[in-house]
């Protein structure tokens, strides 16, 4: 890379931060792109030059996030892929966790702005980052044969996107949604599991159910206070 690409691309990873920056610091995504050009410290045009719009600059804080995921997430050295869609889980709730209130504001835009490209700009990534895992456990003997991935990882990806709406609405806190998300991919799993990996997925169902069932008692206890 030339100097020049290097100075350009450096412009773009500050102003990318500085957009992720406007949204933490104000829980909305309604920032300007003089407000953003501001914080980046470059010239008002910059942003524009760099980027052309201010949906791109969402999109560009999208995807550098999901590479930042992605990349914690190869670190965690799951021993097998049923693990590792469960590692997935965690891994989520730790990036909200962080973040709590940069993810409600940007998960509320992507929701409700209309916008196509800034909705398929977040799930088209992260649907194929499923299809992968999903495509790891066929590899793996998890599931039966007869699966259409598509379809699979498409009911995967809804039964996350609803606990997540829960969260982001205030219904439950993260670790509620933590839960709900693995039992329910744990049911899922058994559902399509073959025979051979039929026993360990039913365990690890059990195992979520009762994980559930704590949780519910301590909230019944007083223990555990919603956020």
């Amino acid at each position: 890379m030339s100097v020049r690409e290097e100075a350009k691309a450096e412009r773009r990873r500050r102003i990318v931060a500085a957009a992720r920056e406007l949204v933490r610091e104000s829980g909305e995504t309604g920032f300007s792109m003089r407000a953003l050009a501001e914080k980046a410290g470059v010239s008002l045009v910059t942003p524009y030059n760099l980027f052309g719009s201010k949906l791109a600059v969402m999109l560009a804080m999208l995807d550098a996030d999901v590479e930042q995921y992605q990349a914690r997430l190869a670190g965690l050295n799951a021993p097998d892929a049923a693990e590792m869609v469960f590692a997935a889980v965690r891994l989520a709730r730790e990036f909200y966790e962080a973040e709590p209130g940069f993810y409600r504001a940007v998960l509320l835009e992507v929701n409700s702005s209309g916008e196509p490209a800034l909705r398929e700009g977040f799930t088209g990534p992260r649907t194929q980052f499923w299809r992968g895992l999903v495509a790891a456990l066929e590899r793996e003997g998890f599931l039966d044969e007869g699966l259409e991935p598509g379809a699979y990882t498409s009911q995967l990806a809804h039964i996350f996107g609803a606990y997540l709406t829960d969260w982001i609405l205030g219904g439950i806190d993260l670790e509620e949604m933590e839960a709900r998300i693995a039992y329910g991919f744990a049911l899922h799993l058994l559902a399509g599991a073959s025979d051979a990996r039929r026993a360990e997925l039913k365990a690890r169902v059990f195992g979520m159910q009762e994980r559930l069932q704590a949780l519910k008692a301590r909230r019944g206890k007083g223990e555990v206070k919603r956020a």
